[in-house]
């Protein structure tokens, strides 16, 4: 069960949740110099024009596990407490991960909220009952740290294992998103986790035709992501016992998908990547005659934690 604050519901729900994420932060200041939390972890999200929807959600999904209280030995789920990703709840349309592939559906950014919680509570020495990582690499968060999450099928839930209550606490606001657990009277246990690639997948090349395209341009519909094996293994020591735990996460490779016209010649293709992540594409003809790779709209660019991840990081709640 969850107990304490839940999540705001209405209409006039993305509204308030602004109000409270500024009133939250205004409390972390405050709180942050009496109590230190059992686990802490903060992620940025985009704020710019194209992103204000997902920001907006991030906020409200913040705004709804803020103050929220579980009691000893009981679980918290994450759909619970924020509710349905829908507009009756203030929710908006921005970008989410639906079947491996970026798509609109309302909701967007909640994920990040609840993968960002997910860190938080390994790093506080809580249970975690349920989780399921994303298909693929986040471009926010490290690998083995992330969860997904959708209303009514895929929840994140977790679990108060000691013998005094803890607190949920989050704000999000100017890029970026805070999740903590604070203790009430609870004993601190010292956590590290570590992420660790074990194996990684080259990810396969599609190329289509399209009759719409002409000349030497290539476009790029989708960037390939590898796939990555890793191994999370949370370490948790108190007064009373030393416990190590290990979970394996497999993100499966994600393809590249190209177009070309009707007449490009795809041997051309041969040998040929794309720029890496954060290059420019849509550079000028190669006057060697190698393919022109240009960006669709609708492309979205990996991150360097997608693409290129460090093999092995540690975190801990010291």
């Amino acid at each position: 069960m969850t107990t304490g604050v839940v999540a705001r519901r209405g209409v006039l729900a993305g509204v308030a949740a602004l109000v409270v994420a500024s009133a939250a932060r205004t409390r972390v200041a405050s709180a942050a110099g009496r109590v230190k939390p059992l686990g802490w972890f903060a992620t940025a999200y985009e704020t710019d024009l194209e992103h204000r929807p997902r920001g907006f959600n991030v906020e409200l999904a913040a705004s709804a596990i803020d103050a929220t209280v579980i009691d000893p030995r009981a679980v918290f789920s994450f759909n619970g407490a924020v509710g349905a990703r829908t507009a009756a709840f203030g929710f908006e349309k921005s970008v989410v991960l639906r079947d491996h592939l970026l798509v609109e559906g309302t909701g967007g950014g909640t994920c990040q909220v609840a993968s960002t919680l997910h860190a938080a509570a390994l790093l506080a020495g809580l249970d975690v009952v349920d989780r399921t990582p994303h298909s693929r690499p986040s471009a926010y968060i490290r690998m083995g740290l992330d969860a997904t999450v959708t209303f009514g099928k895929i929840d994140l839930k977790v679990r108060n294992p000691g013998e005094d209550r803890v607190v949920l606490r989050a704000a999000a606001g100017h890029g970026r998103l805070d999740v903590w657990v604070d203790p009430i009277g609870s004993k601190r246990p010292r956590v590290s986790v570590t992420s660790e690639i074990i194996e990684r997948t080259s990810y396969e090349r599609t190329v289509e035709r399209d009759a719409r395209l002409q000349g030497d341009e290539v476009h790029v519909r989708a960037h390939g992501i590898p796939g990555y094996r890793v191994l999370r293994t949370r370490d948790l020591v108190t007064d009373d016992d030393v416990r190590r735990e290990e979970r394996m996460d497999l993100y499966a490779p994600t393809p590249e998908i190209l177009a070309v016209g009707p007449a490009f010649d795809l041997a051309r293709l041969d040998g040929a990547s794309l720029p890496r992540p954060g290059r420019d594409l849509d550079a000028p003809a190669d006057p060697l005659g190698r393919p022109v790779f240009v960006d669709d709209a609708a492309a979205h660019r990996p991150a360097l934690m997608q693409t290129r991840p460090e093999d092995r990081v540690v975190f801990d709640n010291a």
